[in-house]
Order: structure tokens, then C-alpha cells, then sequence
């Protein structure tokens, strides 16, 4: 029953419990005084005992006009540190339940009541901020996918108007102009909802990787130069290095695809015409080390850990007018830890970024003769080609048309 009750009730009950007996003996104590006083008045030779029970009874009234005095001390003493700090708190969790996650407790103390508002305190804080980027994600995806759609609507809207004012030949042009706009547009969505999906799965846990043991050297080499025509058109000169002629090592070419084309695209973003991207390949004990560097414009370095987070865009993204949704390097960090590995970034501003991943080298046995053999021998056909094409399309969609498969031969 005195679950149900407040804390005030049960710290009420609990001194009660034990002041009531001593209170009680007391009491009686005095009604045993008073009553031999009575008797003592009637006899005249038990005067001193008269008066030895006088001050005693003065005494205990004394004892217990303080020991009254102090369990009201100590009432109002744990009502005030107490009794309204677990208020505050009760007042404040409820005001969370309702959702209202600006509400603070205004405890300032270092006892343990003070340790658990501070707590409760920076947990509104952290609610609060990830309400805030949540509302940014949202918002930021929304943006993201309206930009497209109102370039698709306006080449539709535009192409309809051709047919009308054009001669046959301008409109095929026209129009074929425009399908290449709508076509890069869609590969933009497409690029965007590919990207929540894997973001989604890594979140949930159910991200999976396929290994397999390939030259990760020549894997790394033929996705640098497929891209190396989309590059010069930019002007930007795009290098391969590599102090090891080779490396037979686990991966997912997939994702290691994704990884390096990603930053290349993010290095193209902020590298200016006459620009240089570097792509190396190192060893570093059983590691293999993979490096991106550019010349661009650069980040800040505090600033550094905090791009691969979820729609982290630097002040100097939106200066410099660029365009991207925000979430590649959080997927490339999903990629890179996904084989065991870390990434980091380093920087100077208007020196250029580099990012260095740290891959383990590792074989598995399954199929290792097969795999092998596949990655040194298969050749590459039409349908391989415009597969990787494609895959280009939509990892540069963000800063370029689309090509066909003879840019990149």
C-alpha cells in the first residue's frame, strides 16, 4: 500500500516510525510524574521528593520541546534539500515525457541529486541535438531530391515546347540535350536513394560485405584510370602511385569501388582547374594503406573527424556553391570499417585534404585459386564495361553529364 504513496508521505511515515515510540515512552514517563506529584502534595514528609520530581518533570519538558524542535529542523532541512530537488526532477521528466526537451533543472550542487540533474540536463541537450540534425536530415533529403525532380520537370517542360517552335532537326537536338540533363538527374536520385538504403542497412546492422581475395593494387589502378577522362575534362590531372607492384588481399570490390570513386568525386568537388588528385598505394606492417590527396581548397583541421557525419557540410561547401547530399563520407566510413579498417582525413586550408585508409591484409580460403585466377585473367566485356560506366554515372552524377563507355576505355 505505501508503494503508491509520494516520497514525501513515505520519508513522513518513516520518521514517525521512529520518534512515535520515544515520544510515546516519554509521555507516559510524565503521566507517571504528574500522577506522584498528586500523591506527594497530600504528604508533608516527601517534600524533597516533591521537588526532585518538579525538576524532572521540567526536564523532560525541556528534552522534549527540543527534541520536537529538531525533528522540525530536520523536516524543513530535508524538505528543502531534499524534498523540492525531487521535485524539480519529477517536474522535469514529466515535461520531457510531454516532450518538451528545452526544460532544464535548475539543481546546482555536487551531491548525488546535483550529479543526477547534470545528467538529466546534458540528456535534454543530446535529445535536443539530435532532434535538431534529425529535422536537418529530413530537410536536407528533401532538398536533395526536389533539386532533381525540378530539373527532370523543366527539360520536360521544355522539351514539350520544342515541339512546337522547332523544325525537326533542332528538335532532336534540343531534345537530345535534354534527355541527357533528365538522364543525369536520375542518376542523381538514383545515387541518393541507393545511399539512404546503404545507410539504412548499416544503421540496422544488416550492411553485408561479400570478400573475396583480389589484387587490391591493379583493383585500385583500373578504377583510378576508368575515371581519368572525367577528370581532364575538368582539368584536373588524376595520379596513381604505388610502391607495391601487387596485393593479394580479402575485399568487396564493390565496396571498394564505391570507396574510391566517392572520394575522387568529393576531391573534384574542391579542386580547382590545374589541380592535381593523387591516389596512392602503400604498406605499413599488415596493413595496406590507400591514399586520396587533392590540391583544393581544404577544411579546417579541427573540423576534420567531424565530415563523416551524417549531412556534415562545411561554411565553405556552400561559399563555394557545391553539390552533393553530405552523406558520402559517412557510407565511405561504413565501407572502410566494414573490412576492419579506419579512415581519417587530414587537411590544410587551401593546401588540399587528404584521406588515408587503412585496410588489414588478410586471405581467405575459400576459393582462393579461383578468385585469383578470375581477378589476374577475366576479360573485360561490353556488357562489364557499361555496367562500370553506369556505376560512374552515378557516383559523379553530382558534377558531371553522363559519359558513354568510350570515355573510359
Amino acid at each position: 500500500m505505501i508503494k503508491n504513496y509520494s516520497i514525501r508521505v513515505k520519508l513522513a511515515i518513516i520518521i514517525l516510525s521512529i520518534i512515535a515510540p520515544i515520544l510515546i515512552v516519554r509521555i507516559i514517563y510524565l503521566y507517571k510524574v504528574f500522577q506522584n506529584i498528586d500523591i506527594m502534595q497530600g504528604n508533608l514528609y516527601n517534600v524533597f521528593l516533591l521537588e526532585m520530581s518538579r525538576r524532572s518533570l521540567s526536564m523532560e519538558i525541556v528534552f522534549i520541546s527540543i527534541f520536537l524542535m529538531l525533528i522540525l529542523t530536520t523536516a524543513f532541512l530535508l524538505d528543502k534539500y531534499v524534498m523540492k530537488p525531487i521535485s524539480a526532477l519529477k517536474s522535469t521528466s514529466q515535461k520531457f515525457l510531454a516532450g518538451d526537451y528545452s526544460a532544464r533543472v535548475r539543481i546546482k550542487s555536487d551531491d548525488e541529486i546535483g550529479l543526477v540533474a547534470s545528467s538529466l540536463n546534458r540528456m535534454a541537450e543530446n535529445i535536443e541535438d539530435l532532434s535538431r540534425s534529425k529535422q536537418a536530415f529530413y530537410a536536407h533529403i528533401l532538398h536533395e531530391f526536389k533539386t532533381p525532380l525540378n530539373v527532370i520537370f523543366s527539360s520536360i517542360q521544355l522539351v514539350d515546347t520544342y515541339k512546337n517552335n522547332t523544325d525537326c532537326e533542332t528538335y532532336k537536338a534540343k531534345t537530345s540535350k535534354q534527355m541527357k540533363v533528365i538522364l543525369q538527374n536520375c542518376l542523381r536520385i538514383m545515387r541518393l536513394t541507393t545511399n539512404l538504403i546503404d545507410i539504412n542497412r548499416h544503421d540496422s546492422g544488416f550492411l553485408k560485405i561479400k570478400l573475396d581475395n583480389y589484387d587490391i593494387v591493379k583493383l585500385i589502378k583500373d578504377i583510378t584510370n576508368s575515371v581519368k577522362r572525367y577528370t581532364e575534362s575538368k582539368g584536373i590531372r588524376l595520379l596513381f602511385e604505388s610502391s607495391v607492384p601487387s596485393r593479394i588481399t580479402a575485399c568487396d570490390p564493390d565496396m571498394i569501388e564505391r570507396i574510391i570513386l566517392n572520394l575522387i568525386s568529393n576531391a573534384i568537388k574542391f579542386t580547382d582547374k590545374g589541380g592535381r588528385i593523387t591516389v596512392k598505394i602503400s604498406e605499413k606492417g599488415e596493413n595496406i594503406i590507400i591514399s586520396v590527396a587533392d590540391t583544393g581548397i581544404g577544411i579546417p583541421e579541427k573540423k576534420c573527424s567531424a565530415i563523416f557525419e551524417l549531412f556534415n557540410k562545411d561554411d565553405e561547401d556552400i561559399i563555394h556553391n557545391k553539390e552533393g547530399s553530405g552523406i558520402g563520407l559517412y557510407l565511405v566510413k561504413a565501407f572502410v570499417e566494414a573490412h576492419n579498417g579506419k579512415i581519417k582525413a587530414s587537411s590544410q586550408v587551401s593546401k588540399g585534404t587528404t584521406f588515408d585508409i587503412s585496410l588489414p591484409i588478410r586471405v581467405i580460403d575459400n576459393n582462393t585459386c579461383q578468385s585469383l585466377c578470375e581477378s589476374g585473367t577475366k576479360q573485360v566485356t561490353s556488357s562489364d564495361l557499361e555496367s562500370l560506366v553506369n556505376r560512374i554515372n552515378i557516383e559523379f552524377s553530382d558534377i558531371y553529364s553522363c559519359y558513354d563507355h568510350d570515355e573510359v576505355i
